[in-house]
């Protein structure tokens, strides 16, 4: 394994850049360099090497930042210090090369659309499999009217693009509301750990359509909280879409 393929096996086992760093005993500019050419490779994404930093630690660094005092890493890290947060002034310089939002925005609708997308993927096949194919299948047997009615609705409304067939018209709630209808018949399909967490993955459905809301309507000028970021990733992680 190359120096940049085990710099991001490490990223990927938890490690931060300047973790990274000491344990090759080579320079954080040398990790940082190796972390930037595999992202212009996609091997990794920009909040990939972002959020490597606990989230803790990473809100902290924002907060201070955001105070419009001296940007120097070494004075952020003796701000934070003088307050009883310990950050290593490395980590600041992290957050101050991968910490825009507009990076972090973009990986975050990659990771919501991902998420959707394996979801209405792992519901359509496993309805298929218990109900069988078809309009009569498990498009009738699976899903619940109202849902029906409604995603055949949307098609009729939409006049830009006329998607084959009324499921494509389902979103996150009408999603986790037919997950909901047929646990017992589609956990399987969910990775191993995730199948007798019903309650939990029901909720955090309801809270990443909350995110979804706020990352696909900007105009509302709110913005996706660090929780916010760290959530979506970790349940992308989870689900193993």
């Amino acid at each position: 394994m190359g120096a940049r393929e085990e710099t991001i096996a490490l990223l990927q086992t938890g490690l931060t850049p300047v973790q990274i760093a000491r344990q090759r005993g080579v320079t954080i500019q040398t990790i940082f360099g190796y972390l930037n050419q595999m992202v212009g490779r996609n091997k990794i994404r920009r909040s990939d090497i972002l959020f490597s930093i606990p989230i803790e630690i990473r809100a902290a660094i924002v907060a201070a930042l955001k105070e419009n005092r001296s940007k120097n890493p070494g004075a952020v890290a003796g701000r934070l210090a003088r307050r009883g947060v310990i950050v290593d002034e490395d980590d600041v310089v992290t957050v101050l090369l991968y910490g825009d939002a507009r990076y972090a925005l973009g990986d975050m609708y990659e990771d919501l659309c991902h998420i959707e997308i394996g979801l209405h993927r792992l519901i359509r096949a496993g309805l298929e499999g218990q109900f069988g194919p078809g309009e009569s299948g498990w498009w009738r047997k699976g899903v619940r009217l109202n849902i029906r009615r409604k995603c055949q609705e949307r098609r009729e409304e939409d006049e830009a693009i006329d998607l084959p067939e009324p499921y494509c018209y389902t979103d996150l709630i009408d999603l986790r509301e037919i997950l909901k209808d047929n646990w017992a018949d589609l956990a399987d399909f969910l990775p191993k750990e995730m199948r007798t967490q019903k309650r939990e993955l029901l909720a955090d459905l309801v809270r990443l359509n909350e995110i979804r809301r706020v990352v696909m309507h900007p105009v509302r000028n709110t913005t996706p909280s660090e929780a916010d970021f760290e959530f979506v990733r970790t349940l992308r992680r989870r689900l193993n879409f």
